[in-house]
């Protein structure tokens, strides 16, 4: 008998001479990792329905905590109501605000709902504020982007001269008013109704004002407040920027699956 025939298979690849015959590992292919593909598993957990941050109620709390711990007792004094709105700089760029109403300051708070902080806060003192216009929009026929609906103009000094023509090509430029208007994802919300209404926040702000005349009048100045209802002229001749910012919302906080903030 063949001595080489009686050793195991073990011994048989020892001395190179491997049985081709033999079937293979039941477990494992001769290339085991020559197919693999990584597997995706999708989340069960569910995304917020709300893709603007400032809806979310948890952050909406948080954020005007924040804000609330930052107040002057001596300037702004306590705070009466607080409002989601937007901002339309005079480029027609947009950003979302929280605006916050107190016994003696008007508080624009541009406020980080990704970092959670706030990044920007103006204070305009209640008996500075001469003139508040509301209208809607009015744009030249030249411009590219024409937000539509109501807006409120607030401006604390209507004695200083017209903004100048390099003025108006500045993005940065100091000027003595505000545009407000609605913020594009208060529709349908219930629950924050209150808050987004513009008409309303103008009844609220036009009373304080008054009575902030009133009781800390400026001296030197006529004191009181003026009330127009005519259209809000913006000054954007092309608006490629303001477009382009409205296109895609840069100017809020929200859910952009695959892109960043």
């Amino acid at each position: 008998m063949d001595a080489q025939a009686e050793l195991p298979p073990e011994a048989t690849e020892a001395h190179g001479t491997k049985d081709t015959h033999l079937p293979a590992h039941p477990m494992y292919t001769q290339e085991p990792r020559a197919a693999f593909a990584p597997q995706y598993i999708s989340p069960t957990v569910e995304r917020p329905k709300e893709d603007f941050f400032i809806f979310r109620p948890r952050l909406l709390e948080q954020a005007i905590q924040d804000l609330k711990s930052q107040l002057s007792k001596d300037e702004d004094g306590d705070m009466r109501t607080a409002w989601i709105l937007t901002t339309v700089s005079h480029w027609g760029t947009e950003n979302e605000v929280l605006v916050l109403l107190c016994d003696r300051s008007l508080l624009i708070c541009y406020y980080d709902f990704v970092g959670l902080c706030s990044s920007r806060i103006f204070r305009i003192p209640l008996n500075y504020i001469d003139t508040v216009t509301w209208g809607p929009l009015s744009y030249p026929k030249t411009a590219l982007h024409k937000r539509v609906g109501p807006a409120l103009q607030v401006q604390w000094d209507k004695l200083r001269p017209p903004p100048s023509f390099v003025s108006r090509w500045n993005p940065w430029a100091d000027l003595s008013y505000v545009i407000l208007t609605q913020h594009p994802g208060s529709i349908n919300k219930e629950e924050m109704h209150s808050m987004c209404q513009l008409e309303q926040f103008m009844e609220h702000l036009v009373k304080l004002v008054r009575l902030s005349h009133t009781q800390n009048p400026l001296p030197g100045r006529a004191n009181g407040l003026l009330v127009l209802h005519r259209p809000v002229n913006m000054e954007t001749s092309l608006g490629l920027i303001s477009l382009l910012n409205t296109s895609i919302q840069l100017g809020y906080a929200k859910s952009r699956p695959g892109f960043g903030f």
